[in-house]
């Protein structure tokens, strides 16, 4: 039998789904930005849920590195005291764990924000 998926928005997704659109989000953790656009060049085309949940893995991920630019360019210019603004993204470490718990729960919301994305 053929693999099933989830091929349009809202539709209940599988087991097999809800897994790889964990690993979207926690392949961030291992692979930044590369991890999800692995994953969302894999399954564009094959699962409407794991390719949702890979463009909010990747906004978030590059969303975080323009912060990350930005804070490194205050920085630069105060002479290393912007680097404190670095603490700001700490909590941030964490948001793609609640990703992924969305995901793995088959849950179709994104991140606050950006839940429009991905669709």
């Amino acid at each position: 039998m053929a693999d099933q998926h989830a091929l349009t928005f809202g539709e209940t997704p599988t087991g097999d789904d809800k897994t790889f659109a964990l690993i979207a989000h926690l392949s961030i953790y291992v692979a930044t930005f590369i991890g999800p656009l692995v994953m969302w060049l894999i399954f564009k085309d094959k699962s409407a849920f794991i390719k949702f949940h890979a463009m909010q893995a990747l906004i978030f991920q590059g969303g975080l590195w323009i912060l990350s630019v930005i804070i490194g360019a205050i920085s630069l210019v105060t002479c290393g005291f912007g680097g404190v603004l670095y603490a700001v993204l700490i909590p941030l470490f964490f948001v793609p764990l609640y990703g992924a718990y969305l995901a793995y729960d088959g849950q179709w919301s994104g991140f606050p924000g950006l839940s429009g994305f991905g669709r």
